[in-house]
């Protein structure tokens, strides 16, 4: 057996994603974890593990692992991670980083040299996204002065755990907004948010959540962000995490990836539908990154990229609530 020994805790939709890029990596699925045996035991039968476990605390007791990826409810992640943490495991951990912006911050307490959070933003990992991030920060289209980021669903949307307040702390804002949030961040380099404006509403379905969410957010570098996420929509303006940049000097775009200059034709440069393939291509990605964390790389994006998230998603809540701005104060 080579390559690094990896489990995952949760046997859903995703985790099939993760398997296939651990072996695409040249890494083994060793074990995994889920309070459902059925669910556990069609994983093992697709990917050819044996070890099960209805419990993380059995699976650490028995060891053998390099690696958690933790792809469990929401309300899981905090205390998941901070236990494989303790066990001294790496961790990839899926979006959202935890509930709300406190339980990740106490993830980071958990941390050691040997041990640290990666987060499972994918979109970080995808060809298109990349393509934009390297225009804004080669200059190709002047200075940023603002984006748009859709993260919508059109026509279809989650059930199950997704939907329940208790397990999700939220809705479509929390399961795909935290995607426009953080590549809308990517590619303009990472900056911290100063402000943030939302409305959240459920509008489509009969449901405890939001299924719509708008956002306004101010950087601290100038530029504005303005995120749409939805369930149930009856129109998406792209695949769920496409990105818009306006420049001072040109504009470009995901899905279809095109560049355009003040006063030229639209360069499309890349196609717009997002295929399985390339999906499947964000998360070998990402694995790939996240092993050369095993090998002693930083987590990029690690622990301090999600708190940043979970600030932008904390305060669109509380504006949606409140009718006003949110101002937020330095990270710490």
């Amino acid at each position: 057996m080579s390559g690094p020994r990896i489990a995952i805790a949760g046997t859903g939709y995703i985790a099939d994603y993760h398997a296939r890029a651990i072996a695409t990596e040249g890494g083994t699925l060793v074990a995994a974890v889920n309070h459902r045996p059925e669910s556990l035991a069609a994983l093992s039968h697709r990917h050819g593990f044996s070890r099960r476990y209805l419990d993380l605390d059995d699976l650490l007791a028995d060891g053998g692992v390099d690696a958690l990826v933790i792809a469990t409810p929401n309300a899981l992640h905090a205390e998941q991670a901070a236990k494989a943490l303790g066990a001294g495991l790496p961790v990839l951990l899926e979006k959202p980083m935890a509930m709300t912006a406190g339980e990740a911050s106490a993830i980071v307490a958990a941390e050691s040299p040997a041990a640290r959070v990666m987060l499972a933003h994918c979109l970080r990992f995808d060809d298109q996204v990349r393509w934009l991030r390297d225009l804004v920060a080669g200059g190709a289209l002047g200075r940023p002065v603002h984006t748009t980021a859709y993260a919508v669903h059109a026509g279809f949307g989650p059930e199950g755990w997704f939907v329940d307040p208790a397990l999700a702390g939220g809705g479509a804002l929390m399961d795909l907004g935290v995607h426009a949030i953080d590549a809308s961040r990517f590619v303009l380099g990472d900056p911290s948010p100063v402000s943030v404006s939302a409305r959240c509403g459920t509008h489509y379905r009969d449901l405890r959540v939001d299924d719509t969410a708008i956002l306004t957010i101010a950087w601290d570098n100038g530029v504005t962000s303005t995120v749409e996420a939805g369930w149930w929509h009856p129109y998406a303006p792209g695949p769920s995490g496409s990105v818009r940049v306006s420049g001072t000097e040109a504009y470009a775009q995901t899905f279809p990836g095109t560049f355009v200059r003040a006063g030229a034709e639209p360069r499309p440069s890349w196609p717009g539908e997002l295929t399985e393939e390339a999906l499947q291509r964000r998360y070998d990605a990402q694995m790939r990154a996240f092993f050369d964390t095993l090998a002693g790389t930083a987590p990029a994006p690690g622990a301090a990229d999600g708190i940043t998230s979970m600030r932008v998603i904390d305060a669109a809540y509380r504006s949606a609530e409140s009718g006003q701005t949110v101002h937020l104060g330095r990270q710490q």
